[in-house]
């Protein structure tokens, strides 16, 4: 595989998403990575804090940061987890779920766009590849030093 076809795309989808959700994000003064925990939290609709880290490889600081952010605009809750009160449980709530079907929508229309030329049946095949090469990825391991 042309590594470079595969971060070319990696890159160029992501800016495209990225100029796509700031629209949105920029009248709720929130950035990219906000966006992007906002999304996690959406897919999950409840999940750890840690586990948001371990999902995005961020520090837990960071994490923490911004979904004091989230919390304070009303998009997610936190709640201490009734199994270990150290830990907390994120939500999200009702003005998150709206504001991210609003970034939805728009993504929808840019999917629309960029699958024009591709197949059903294409798209199922991209969809079932990506699907095992995402999972791949939980098995590398980076050494941090």
């Amino acid at each position: 595989m042309d590594e470079y076809n595969l971060v070319g795309f990696v890159m160029k989808y992501s800016m495209i998403r990225k100029r796509i959700a700031a629209k949105y994000l920029k009248k709720e003064d929130l950035n990219a990575f906000e966006s992007i925990l906002l999304s996690i939290v959406y897919k999950h609709q409840e999940l750890s804090q840690d586990r948001i880290g371990e999902i995005t490889l961020f520090d837990g600081a960071s994490v923490a940061r911004a979904l004091k952010k989230l919390e304070d605009r009303g998009f997610v809750s936190r709640e201490a987890d009734p199994n270990n009160g150290r830990k907390k449980i994120v939500r999200i709530t009702d003005e998150g779920q709206t504001l991210y079907d609003e970034v939805r929508k728009a993504f929808h229309a840019s999917n629309v766009t960029m699958f024009n030329d591709v197949t059903s049946e294409e798209q199922q095949q991209l969809e079932h590849i990506l699907t095992k090469v995402y999972k791949n990825l939980d098995s590398i391991k980076i050494d941090s030093k």
